[in-house]
Formats: structure tokens, sequence, C-alpha cells
């Protein structure tokens, strides 16, 4: 018995140690339909979006780097509105309430859309690191799924998916 014990912490260790790129979407991969309620209660369908640029960020109220992730997307918003990039937030098992206070804190720039996901999504896409980024282009391909960035680098990456093709 605990021979097995140990032989489940250890699976549970290797999983918690896996990058984010194990669970990722694909580079060039048709980035798959997904829906949700907006922070309004309206019904949202990301495929609305097809044709534009997007930056989708997936997090939740309560992670500290998904904030850090948050403000480093706020230094880019001149850079996103110039180019047309669409910015989509979705929160991940929260409530209106926490989502509106958190986007009011910090000068946090309202994102284009802000999806409350209760699992759907988050399963869609394969949620189990926090905050993810997954930057879409204007063919609704992945053009990168991974780990926060910052400001600097986030720049560079959606000026390469731009240019690309």
């Amino acid at each position: 018995m605990p021979q097995s014990k140990v032989i489940i912490a250890l699976l549970l260790l290797a999983l918690l140690g896996l990058p984010t790129a194990v669970f990722a979407l694909k580079k060039g991969e048709q980035f798959p339909t997904l829906s949700g309620k907006t922070l309004e209660g309206q019904n949202f369908n990301i495929d609305s979006l097809k044709g534009q640029p997007v930056l989708l960020k997936v997090g939740t109220t309560w992670c500290p780097t998904c904030g850090q992730q948050s403000q480093e997307i706020n230094r880019l918003r001149g850079f996103m509105t110039e180019n047309n990039i669409q910015f989509v937030e979705v929160f991940i098992q929260e409530n209106k309430k926490k989502v509106q206070k958190f986007l009011s804190k910090n000068n946090h720039q309202q994102p284009d859309v802000v999806i409350i996901d209760q699992g759907a999504i988050a399963r869609a896409l394969n949620i189990y690191l926090i905050p993810r980024l997954v930057l879409i282009d204007k063919d609704f391909q992945v053009y990168r799924d991974g780990d926060p960035l910052p400001s600097n680098i986030l720049k560079q990456e959606l000026q390469k998916m731009l240019t690309e093709k």
C-alpha cells in the first residue's frame, strides 16, 4: 500500500512539472470553435472574430501571474489597436462581480471581449496551468499557445504573426 502512494505522488509531481506545451494547441492548427457568456451576459462565439488576429488570455482574478500578464498586455494596447488585434480575456470559474473588480483596479484596460467560463472553454483548450496565452492569426490558425510573456517578447511574437504568410 505505501508503495502505491509513492507512485501516485510521483505521477502527480511529474504532471505538475510538465510544461504548458504538452497541453498546448500546435502552431498552424485550426483554432477550435469556442463559445461562452460575456461579462454582460451575452452569448459570444470566437468565430465572430475570424479574419482578425486575436490574443486570447485565459486566467483568473486570484492568480498573481495572471494579473502580471494583464499588465504586460496593457503596455501593448496601443500597438494592438493600431494592428486591429482583438484581445479576448477568459476568466475560469469566476463570477461577474470578481471579474469587474479585477478589471477596474490597476488601470486595467478593458479587453475587447471578456468571457466568464464555467469550465467548457478550459476543457476545450486543455487548460491545466494559468495564465495561458494563445495567439491566433487572421486565418484562425494557432500561431502560439503557451506560458506568459513579457510585453517586449509578446510584441515581437505579435509582429511576427502579423507579417508571416
